[in-house]
């Protein structure tokens, strides 16, 4: 679970029944399942204790528009991030339209409270660091379940790292506005975890074997990315990107 889109739990969540795998994905190594349980135990009791109630109550206070633009400006500072990742995946046409989409809306869409871009037909391609380590034939090793963090995998535990370090707008922006930028994605998680609050729950909650069925989920859309595989339906999935 992610208590941070690096602080937050809903990226450790999805839909159980998502589309159907290519062959092989449904292959997985969890050498170190009975750790992982555990953590996810810890995780389960942090989202019943603190997100789930603080998300309930961001819902219910803060209006449906105002949640918006907050989606749109946290979405919006990834994508400088992800314009790289595109790069060195051998993807220089959707690098160029991630960046002109961040340009776009940084601008018109005022500093990405809005998000004209998509209406000019720039949608957002998220992707990261663990996806390009996938691209260049990297195992993605085992698999993990962080505290705090959620699901992972050596490969991508090792992306999220990089993506931090090569984030451009952590060297374009000075502290205080850098910190408050980390604080918008926060809250932002908040408002995930509100919108997709039915899906998680059931999950989460409802399932016979949450840790089994958020692994399965997480693992298969990983690798979908990778392959190429995702669609628009995959973008009503919060599994689909953990961004």
């Amino acid at each position: 679970m992610r208590i941070v889109k690096t602080f937050g739990l809903l990226a450790i969540f999805g839909l159980a029944g998502c589309a159907g795998s290519a062959p092989g994905n449904d292959d997985i190594y969890d050498p170190l399942e009975p750790v992982n349980r555990q953590v996810h135990e810890f995780n389960k009791l942090v989202d019943s204790a603190v997100l789930r109630p603080a998300s309930d109550v961001y819902g219910s206070v803060v209006p449906e528009e105002l949640r918006a633009m907050v989606d749109n400006s946290a979405n919006n500072l990834s994508a400088p991030t992800f314009a790289i990742n595109h790069l060195l995946q051998g993807d220089p046409e959707e690098a160029f339209r991630t960046t002109a989409r961040f340009v776009l809306n940084t601008t018109i869409g005022l500093g990405g409270l809005f998000d004209p871009a998509t209406d000019l037909g720039l949608f957002s391609a998220p992707t990261d660091f663990g996806e390009t380590m996938g691209t260049w034939g990297i195992a993605e090793g085992p698999y993990l379940e962080l505290p705090f963090l959620g699901p992972s995998t050596a490969r991508n535990t090792v992306g999220m790292a990089v993506d931090f370090a090569i984030d451009p707008l952590r060297y374009l922006i000075d502290s205080p506005e850098r910190e408050y930028l980390f604080l918008l994605k926060g809250v932002d998680l908040v408002g995930d975890r509100h919108t997709y609050s039915d899906l998680v729950d059931v999950l989460l909650y409802e399932s016979a074997d949450s840790y089994a069925a958020q692994r399965l989920t997480f693992l298969q859309n990983k690798r979908r990315n990778i392959q190429g595989e995702t669609s628009l339906d995959d973008l009503e999935d919060p599994y689909a990107f953990e961004y």
